[in-house]
């Protein structure tokens, strides 16, 4: 019969290191602009719904002659969109069992402590990937987050945002199914800027990035570190004074040209969902036992006129 131990292996332990690795999750720069730097973080106090007042049109101004009177009629002008919040959640599962196996000397590390910070990772995941995507039912649940797809689209695939028809809100630029071009990105980036106010921040994929560098070889270029990613360790090149990064949870073939001066991260002021932790509680008829890390909140762009969308970029 095979043996499973040698005459080495059966009285030599394994050598287990002592630094664990993450192999499995990717890098999001636009996470850290988000929650982690602090300036789009808004908190979230309670209350049914977030409510976003905003103007939508102008009162009424003109000439008039001497002895002229002036149209006094009442002018609505302003209005909000309206966003529910939105919760999310990241599970850890424990077999109680497990600890009387890691203790003692035979325990290198606790195992528990790499799943709880799995846990965090994995809502971090979550959330930034319902960021780049609706919250609308098309390319995401209505429970997941309002996302910045929506939130720029042009109109032709959201008619309405915070439930307000686009005509009232303003759109974005956008542009599908062209080759990366500087000229396009420009026409983009020349759509939604008005006076002072411009697109400050750009994510996009590795190849489009690449795309992007090749093109602004030639030219002068300045590569920074920005001031809310600096913590993390991300740099970035600037294009028209915006940030260029790199999002590896940027949806293939897309840029995202976005105003984070007018995009808001609403997060819980309830600790529990402010990436909290509900402490692991016993499942029924067992030892084993699970807790989650939560988040409730949602994300708001205010000035959907100050952002765009490139999809199916090449």
């Amino acid at each position: 019969m095979a043996l499973t131990y040698g005459d080495v292996t059966a009285v030599t332990t394994n050598y287990i290191s002592d630094r664990f690795t993450d192999n499995y999750y990717k890098v999001s720069p636009t996470f850290v602009k988000v929650w982690k730097s602090g300036a789009m973080a808004k908190p979230f106090p309670g209350g049914n719904q977030i409510q976003v007042p905003f103007q939508y049109a102008p009162l009424k101004a003109a000439p008039f002659p001497p002895g002229g009177v002036f149209d006094i009629s009442y002018i609505e002008t302003q209005t909000a969109m309206t966003f529910n919040v939105k919760y999310s959640y990241a599970n850890v599962t424990v077999r109680r069992t497990d600890f009387a196996l890691n203790r003692g000397e035979a325990a290198i590390m606790n195992f528990l402590e790499p799943k709880v910070v799995n846990a965090e990772q994995a809502l971090a995941q979550s959330l930034i990937t319902q960021f780049f995507e609706d919250g609308q039912g098309t390319v995401s649940p209505l429970i997941a987050l309002d996302g910045i797809l929506a939130g720029y689209d042009d109109g032709t695939n959201y008619a309405s945002y915070g439930g307000i028809t686009r005509s009232a809100i303003g759109v974005g630029a956008s542009a599908t199914a062209w080759p990366f071009s500087l000229q396009q990105l420009q026409v983009a980036y020349g759509q939604a800027t008005f006076g002072p106010t411009q697109p400050n921040f750009i994510a996009t994929t590795q190849s489009i990035y690449n795309s992007f560098w090749n093109k602004m070889l030639p030219m002068q270029r300045t590569t920074e570190i920005d001031p809310d990613l600096q913590g993390a360790g991300f740099r970035a090149f600037k294009f028209n004074g915006m940030s260029v990064v790199v999002d590896q949870y940027c949806p293939s073939g897309y840029i995202f040209g976005m105003n984070t001066d007018y995009i808001d991260a609403y997060i819980s002021e309830d600790p529990t969902f402010a990436f909290g932790f509900t402490g692991f509680k016993e499942l029924p008829n067992s030892l084993d036992m699970a807790g989650q890390t939560v988040f409730g909140g949602n994300i708001v762009v205010r000035a959907p006129r100050l952002g765009f969308i490139l999809a199916s970029v090449a």
